[in-house]
């Protein structure tokens, strides 16, 4: 662990995984470990998986196996009651490198993953296969690593842990169950879903564009975490530069990307990855894959790396993206004279989402999130919804506000008070700043000038030298030390009230 491969890097590696898996003739099996190693990359990691199939299958806890196999035949003594049994099972089961008081070494849940995804010394049988492929990833491990013999080879199992395999399968169907039905579809969450179907199935490339705040960031995060044995949901920062992407990538891949790595060795690292696993890279925020300056400089590398070392194997590949992505696109051709076309064949969908959710869906979305809330209550979140004009993002920052209001009264649930309250005294307030700056873009849009703020009600002091109070003072010409155009400037002309008026700056 000390190693700079591993440095930084949680959960189980995602390059150990890929060689495993390439040991492996059945893609069941692929999916399950890379399952495996997508949870050991969440929070909690595989604590949390151990903590959760201990309570997902408590019945499988084999204490006659335990028992029996290491119990001394010969002791005289009573065998421990079968409560004592079961209580030495959990502590085993969720403590690394435990000794059993029977003086036997057994793994625990947490290292048993580990070595179940990467040492190809153990066979993994999965009940109701067509065909038990058991045999030839045996075949494949020996001609990959000669030194092995048959009897190196043994069924992946645990002791205290009856058909453990089979949990794990069966725990992987009710985790993708679980996040299906904790996800609200609406039209547009619908139509993501679909095309990131295409794009797995056909292992082709597509963009899927659509404007922010309208749910199609938690859209496509669900879909990944319903497909963790195929994809990997993965989001660019604005800082567009390669070192940060690829180390989006192998952070999301589980490959070393520590600040000792290097750009070429992430990349490589990376590159054998996907090729080996055939995962769908999910990229979020895609129009970041652009320089953001106003200038372009150098070609988009890349979405040019993303359309040569992904899409030419071919692997599946989705990018996520606002209508600014076509923008920089047309920038990159006309500043820098990048072929476009080259990113245009490969792309095999773009597709265009709603500009807004239906207030249908947005209501369902409400109802959703406030599931105990009344007619009031959800008509007060969609009064808001529609003045901000924000879709769904409007309806989650009501949602949290209000949770944290209730949190701080120890109310047990949100009512319409707390929701009354997170919109007139925090979201509001917050959205005041935003709609002045909003309304000066827009008269500066229409080449006209912001209007005025109306004086108030009891004017400072005027804060004027004395021996200027009570005249005019005549304007001046500047010019800009570069020389640019000129302008007057009129200096502030003290009005009968002896408030001093706005400048004004008028070109010459």
């Amino acid at each position: 662990m000390s190693s700079p491969e591993f440095a930084g890097l949680q959960g189980i590696s995602g390059t150990a995984v890929a060689k495993r898996c390439a040991l492996l003739v059945s893609p069941a099996k692929q999916q399950l470990l890379w399952f495996i190693q997508g949870m050991s990359l969440a929070d909690g990691g595989l604590k949390r998986l151990a903590r959760e199939l201990l309570k997902m299958f408590p019945e499988r806890i084999c204490v006659d196996r335990i028992r029996f196999e290491c119990c001394d035949p010969l002791d005289d003594a009573d065998p421990p009651p079968d409560a004592e049994l079961r209580q030495e099972c959990h502590n085993i089961a969720l403590r690394r490198q435990q000794r059993s008081h029977w003086g036997q070494e057994l793994l625990s849940i947490e290292e048993f993953l580990i070595d179940l995804c990467i040492n190809p010394r153990l066979t993994i049988p999965i009940k109701g296969e067509e065909i038990e492929s058991s045999e030839f990833d045996v075949d494949l491990a020996r001609d990959k690593f000669p030194e092995l013999a048959l009897d190196d080879f043994r069924p992946a199992d645990l002791k205290y842990f009856k058909e453990v395999i089979g949990a794990i399968i069966e725990y992987k169907r009710r985790y993708e169950e679980q996040v299906r039905a904790g996800f609200c579809h609406t039209a547009i969450s619908r139509e993501i879903w679909e095309q990131l179907d295409f794009a797995l199935k056909t292992k082709r490339m597509i963009v899927l564009q659509g404007r922010e705040g309208r749910g199609k960031t938690e859209a496509v995060r669900a879909w990944c975490n319903c497909h963790l044995g195929v994809a990997r949901f993965m989001s660019l920062k604005g800082r567009s530069t390669m070192t940060e992407h690829f180390r989006e990538f192998a952070r999301a891949l589980g490959v070393g990307h520590a600040r000792s790595h290097t750009i070429a060795h992430m990349e490589a690292n990376i590159e054998d990855v996907l090729q080996a696993s055939h995962l769908m890279p999910v990229v979020d925020e895609a129009h970041f894959a652009f320089s953001q300056g106003p200038r372009m400089r150098t070609r988009p590398e890349m979405l040019d790396w993303i359309d040569t070392a992904l899409c030419n194997p071919p692997l599946p590949v989705a990018l996520v993206t606002t209508p600014h992505f076509m923008d920089c696109v047309e920038r990159a051709v006309h500043q820098i004279g990048w072929n476009y076309l080259q990113f245009k064949r490969r792309c095999k969908r773009y597709r265009v989402l709603p500009a807004k959710n239906t207030p249908e869906d947005i209501e369902v979305v409400a109802r959703h999130l406030l599931p105990e809330a009344g007619a009031a209550t959800i008509k007060e979140v969609l009064g808001y919804t529609a003045m901000s004009k924000r879709d769904l993002s409007a309806v989650g920052d009501v949602v949290r506000e209000a949770k944290l209001l209730a949190e701080e009264e120890g109310a047990r649930r949100v009512t319409f008070e707390h929701v009354k309250r997170a919109i007139h005294e925090v979201l509001i307030v917050s959205d005041v700043p935003w709609a002045e700056m909003e309304k000066r873009l827009q008269h500066r849009k229409l080449g006209r000038k912001a209007p005025r703020e109306a004086p108030a009600l009891d004017p400072e002091p005027s804060q004027e030298p004395p021996e200027t109070r009570g005249r005019d003072i005549s304007p001046r010409l500047l010019s800009g030390a570069s020389g640019g155009s000129r302008m007057r400037f009129q200096e502030p002309v003290v009005g009968t009230a002896g408030t001093p008026e706005d400048a004004i700056l008028a070109p010459v």
